[in-house]
């Protein structure tokens, strides 16, 4: 049975060098929580000193990659669908359980990875160490050994160890100017509570779009270590989470070395396989977004020159140019018109490193800050349609289209926001955003002829 691929790829992103997990999990919440934040400032709870939004993320970037160990009980909280989410299948490897509620342990020590989780769909196993991974599922009683790709990293394992980890002297003024600039679209604040038994900050940012559905997100970090320890994601107007992830119960102490070993169940079907690093694209975006001149132009390889170059903002018609078909476009939209950017079918490989068989997909944004509208689109033939249309037939949850606008439309709505999708002319044009259902008709019935 083959285990899902891109659950595991993640997983070696995330423990594939020492250090990475912390610095990515920071890079990660630094960069969704200063997406359009205003400084703010409050303070109580556990006794910390005083730290501004900017003052905080700077420390959380600088200060917890330093950390080589972290381990303790995790638990997780999805209340996206509600009740629906019992119709989401189970899927293989026991992966299907983590779409649900459930808890677990979880360990990071120099590079090795293990996860523990155990859920209303049977427990499983994740153990990374080197470069094989093994996962496991009661469910299935499958082990799966897969032997991972190398990524390149520059330098080795003891860089970033001591000074400045990330190599920015002047990381503070850059995270602040950050916050400055994205200001307008959503509001900081800094709390203190304690988490996970730890004294600890807590970020909550709130959208000031008055469309979207998304209430607040939060992020507790432990004073002292700066580690991510719990993310919270709320609903407009619910006082409980609708998502919410991390630790319960968090330790520093050093775990034994037999705790990254695996060995499968006696009863256990063992296979092995392979993950294939999907075809440079790793390279392609880190270097296009990482490796910037003074002027903006990106330096090294030109491969991540020409994909910056093709995901820079584009007009409407440059779109259309660009991507080779016309547009379904707005006659009148809701929503002020704020951009595009048109992805070749060739930079999104699949696991096999072969790129996907569509062809290139426009996405134009509409909106502001949390209240935006993506529009997706891309040329499609009715063999392609076919095949595409049977399998959502086989997700109850999108299963049954409905007539909208004369089309047949498959539609997706979650308390953080809504999805519709549907086939107009040779075109496949999927809407999405943190809005609600009837926001989301409202701008999908003036695209649909």
């Amino acid at each position: 049975m083959q285990e899902p691929r891109k659950g595991l790829e993640m997983a070696r992103l995330i423990v594939g060098r020492k250090r990475f997990f912390v610095g990515a999990v920071i890079v990660a919440l630094a960069v969704a929580l200063t997406v359009g934040l205003a400084v703010a400032r409050s303070q109580e709870g556990a006794a910390l000193p005083e730290l501004a939004p900017a003052e905080l993320l700077a420390k959380v970037a600088q200060e917890a990659p330093k950390s080589d160990v972290v381990n303790g009980d995790v638990a997780w909280t999805n209340e996206l669908l509600g009740a629906a989410s019992l119709l989401v299948p189970g899927g293989e490897g026991g992966l299907g359980s983590l779409l649900q509620s459930g808890s677990g342990r979880f360990w990071y020590q120099e590079g090795k990875f293990r996860f523990e989780s155990q859920g209303p769909r049977g427990d499983m196993v994740a153990v990374v160490n080197g470069q094989s991974a093994w996962v496991y599922s009661s469910e299935s009683g499958t082990a799966t050994e897969y032997a991972l790709p190398a990524i390149s990293s520059g330098g080795g394992d003891g860089e970033g160890a001591t000074g400045d980890p990330i190599g920015a002297v002047d990381l503070p003024q850059k995270i602040q100017s950050i916050v400055d600039m994205l200001a307008p679209d959503a509001t900081l604040t800094v709390t203190t509570d304690t988490v996970a038994g730890r004294d600890s900050y807590v970020l909550t940012m709130t959208p000031t779009a008055t469309n979207t559905v998304v209430g607040s997100v939060q992020a507790a970090f432990d004073g002292t270590t700066f580690l991510p320890l719990r993310v919270q994601v709320f609903a407009k107007g619910d006082a409980q989470p609708v998502l919410e992830a991390g630790f319960t119960k968090v330790s520093y102490d050093r775990a034994s070395d037999d705790m990254f070993a695996f060995t499968p169940p006696a009863d256990a079907t063992v296979e092995h396989s392979t993950l294939a690093a999907p075809g440079g694209m790793l390279e392609k975006v880190t270097g296009a977004v990482g490796h910037t001149s003074e002027e903006g132009a990106v330096e090294g390889d030109p491969a991540a020159r020409e994909l910056a170059k093709q995901h820079a903002e584009l007009t409407l018609d440059e779109a259309v140019a660009r991507a080779g078909f016309g547009l379904a476009v707005p006659s009148d939209p809701p929503l002020a018109f704020q951009g595009a950017m048109v992805i070749d079918a060739r930079d999104v490989p699949d696991a096999t490193g072969a790129p996907d068989a569509l062809g290139s997909a426009a996405v134009l944004r509409y909106g502001e800050g949390f209240g935006t509208v993506v529009v997706i689109e891309t040329k499609i033939a009715d063999a392609q349609w076919t095949q595409a249309t049977a399998a959502l037939a086989q997700v109850p949850l999108l299963g049954t289209p409905s007539a909208f606008g004369g089309h047949q439309v498959y539609q997706l709505s979650t308390k953080l926001g809504s999805l519709v999708a549907w086939r107009q002319g040779d075109v496949v044009v999927l809407l999405g955003g943190s809005v609600s259902r009837a926001d989301l008709e409202t701008f999908a019935a003036s695209i649909s002829e």
